[in-house]
This record gives structure tokens, C-alpha cells and sequence, in this order.
């Protein structure tokens, strides 16, 4: 009998067959390839094959095990046991991968490539946190989609993390309280600033482009955390009126309209000093504090397009005056040091639990941390810090 994956609750593991031998996947061998951004031609160039063969390994017309599955795996340099992972996502017809992106500068295949990412920085993060032998609980509200306004499921998130209308100081911590893992990963493109992903199988991720200023990164994080709210992974991606449901999310979770509304009545192009002070007290830019103005009837839009074009001639259209301090995720740094320290693992079995190689797993994901060197003896040791 063919041994599938299993959950620990969602604890994903490779496919084999009778033997035990790796069977691999054609769906992760498709999202390892469109990580990096290939074409299935570019493919079978590295690999030495034809393109018809790749096509057909990922169309599952073939099957991927022994000499050919480790080939493939040394090509696009990742384990073979990722390859071999199976489950029902992985071969989704309709990406469930949320983006805050510029639509008309961002290409198909970069796209791809960051739908790529994604699914694997989400495999990462379930597999590393599902492993431990007690894991941060996922506190996302329960709202069923579309029955909640998103202004109102903000507020009740806010009324969760008992921050009341106060200004949030560090968004992605407050995330983080929730269970969601925040990754700060380069995206390879200034027209995605983050990206958000909910299973049924999976830890919630967010990924947020490396390199944002303080205030877009805290919108981008507070964006996708609505779509985890709102939409999870049951509505289509790219879709405008998603896209500003999140919006709405997050405006209300930055600055709640209870506390700001006053602040940002009957604003005119002689209050950027205002503004300015407004931006420093709740981690918002000047021009999302503009468009939570519109969005809460407190100015017409007139004095919206008259405020951006002021914005735009004093040349803070897209580096604006006021520092808002960058954030930096803490989550996936806890786990990965209770995996290391705590539990005693070594380097190599850290990364293969993550399904990455030990070199990029180090890259991406002890940058944090002093000490590197891998540890040598197997700890029986517990939970995160």
C-alpha cells in the first residue's frame, strides 16, 4: 500500500513508495521551478532534458523517483524529499496566494515565481513550528467570509489584542501574538511589497518584501493580515474589490477611525504639518492617512485628488519626511532557536525538517543569531521562549 502525507496537525511528508523509495510530486516539482523563476524549458536546459519530459513529470505522466528525482532536486538545488511532498494545494488550479502588488508593472512569471516562494516559505514555516512539541496558537477570529465588514473585523481584532484605539507600536508582533509567521524575504521586485497565505494544511504566513520603508511595511503587513482575517483561502486573489476590503482592514487596524476621525476632518493642503505629526503618532503614511480620510466620508473627492497633486509637487509622492521605524519579525527567530538550542538539533536536521538545503536555510534563517555552528547532540527540551 502507498504511504501518503500526514498532518501533525499539518505536519506534511514525502510520498513513497511500497519500497520506502521517494516518489516525487509533479506539482512541487512545478512550484520549486516557478520559485526560481524558470521556464519548464529552462528546466530541462539545466537538467539535460527535454522539455516534454519535464512537462510530463509535472503533469504527473510520469512518475519522478530514484537517480531522476535526486537529479532534478541537484538542479533546482533543493532536498529530495521537497520534491516528494504531496498534498492537496500544491496542484490547485486557482492560486489561493494573496498579493499587494502594482498589477501593471508585475510580470506573469514573476508572479509565478512569488506564488512559488510562497507555497514554500509556508511549507517551511508549518513544518518547523509543527515539530515542536508545544506551538503558538493560531487566534485568527472566525468570521465567516463576507459576513463582517472589514472596518468591524479590524475593530475586533484590535478589542483580541486588547490594544482598544490605541496606536499599535509594532504591527507584526501584534500579528505575530496571533500565530501568523511574519518572513521578511526579498521578492526580487519593488512592485510587490507582500504576500499572504491560509491552508487548511498550513501555518498562516505573511511574507513582506525586504527594503519597505517603515510606514509601507507596517500597511503591507496590516494589508495581508485582512486578507487573513477576511478571505483566508476561499476567495480568488486580484480582485478589486479584495484588494480594498484589505485595504479598509488596515486602515482601521493602524488608525482606528474612533481615535483619528477628528484628527483628519476637512483637511486641506495647509495641514501636511498635521499630517506629518499624525504619521509619527500611528506608523501611517502621509498619503494612506489621505486615503483614510476619503475612506471615511471625511473628505470629497476633490479635496482627495488636491491633496495627492500637493503631495506630488512637494516630492514626498514616494519617499515622504518622518521616519517610521522598521519592524522585524520575531516568530519564525523563536522557533527556529527552540529547534537549535532548546531541543539541541543540529543544523543539517533543522534544515532538513524545513525541506531546504543547510546553506540557504542558514541564509535565510539565523541571521539572527551569533552562533551558527551546528550543535551535536539531540536535546529532549520543549517549547519557544
Amino acid at each position: 500500500m502507498t504511504q501518503e502525507y500526514f498532518m501533525h496537525p499539518v505536519l506534511l511528508l514525502p510520498h513513497t513508495t511500497e519500497g520506502g523509495d521517494m516518489r516525487g510530486n509533479g506539482a512541487a516539482v512545478t512550484v520549486v521551478r516557478q520559485s526560481r523563476a524558470w521556464t519548464q524549458a529552462e528546466l530541462a536546459n539545466k537538467a539535460g532534458v527535454s522539455q516534454g519530459y519535464v512537462s510530463k513529470i509535472e503533469s504527473g505522466q510520469l512518475e519522478l523517483e530514484g537517480e531522476q528525482l535526486a537529479h532534478l532536486a541537484e538542479v533546482l538545488e533543493v532536498p529530495g524529499e521537497l520534491l516528494a511532498v504531496r498534498e492537496p494545494s500544491l496542484g490547485a488550479n486557482v492560486s489561493c496566494v494573496h498579493h499587494r502588488r502594482r498589477r501593471s508593472k508585475l510580470t506573469a512569471l514573476a508572479t509565478k515565481r512569488i506564488e512559488g516562494l510562497t507555497h514554500l516559505i509556508s511549507l517551511t514555516a508549518t513544518r518547523l513550528i509543527e515539530e515542536l512539541p508545544q506551538r503558538p496558537e493560531i487566534g485568527l477570529p472566525e468570521l465567516p467570509v463576507g459576513a463582517v465588514a472589514p472596518s468591524e473585523a479590524a475593530r475586533r481584532v484590535r478589542a483580541l489584542l486588547g490594544v482598544g484605539d490605541a496606536p499599535i507600536d509594532d504591527v507584526i508582533r501584534s500579528v505575530e501574538q496571533l500565530g501568523v509567521a511574519v518572513i521578511r524575504r526579498d521578492l526580487g521586485t519593488d512592485a510587490q511589497d507582500g504576500v499572504s497565505l491560509n491552508l487548511p494544511e498550513r501555518r498562516p504566513i505573511i511574507v513582506v518584501n525586504t527594503a519597505l520603508p517603515g510606514d509601507r511595511q507596517r500597511l503591507s503587513v496590516a494589508h495581508e493580515f485582512g486578507h487573513l482575517v477576511l478571505h483566508g483561502w476561499q476567495v480568488a486573489t486580484g480582485e478589486e474589490a479584495v484588494e480594498q476590503e484589505a485595504f479598509e482592514f488596515a486602515g482601521e487596524f493602524i488608525a482606528p477611525s474612533a481615535a483619528i476621525r477628528q484628527d483628519l476632518s476637512r483637511l486641506t493642503t495647509r495641514d501636511f504639518g498635521r499630517l506629518l505629526d499624525l504619521k509619527v503618532t500611528w506608523g501611517m503614511s502621509i498619503a494612506a492617512l489621505i486615503q483614510q480620510a476619503s475612506r471615511l466620508g471625511l473628505i470629497d473627492d476633490q479635496s482627495h485628488r488636491i491633496l495627492r497633486i500637493r503631495l506630488n509637487q512637494l516630492g514626498w509622492a514616494k519617499v515622504e519626511p518622518g521616519a517610521v521605524a522598521e519592524e522585524r519579525p520575531h516568530l519564525m527567530t523563536r522557533v527556529v532557536d527552540a529547534h537549535l538550542d532548546s531541543l539541541g538539533r543540529t543544523l543539517d536536521k533543522v534544515a532538513s525538517t524545513a525541506l531546504m538545503l543547510p546553506s540557504p536555510f542558514e541564509r535565510h534563517y539565523l541571521t539572527d543569531r551569533t552562533d551558527t555552528e551546528p550543535n551535536h547532540q539531540e536535546g529532549t527540551g520543549s517549547e519557544l521562549g
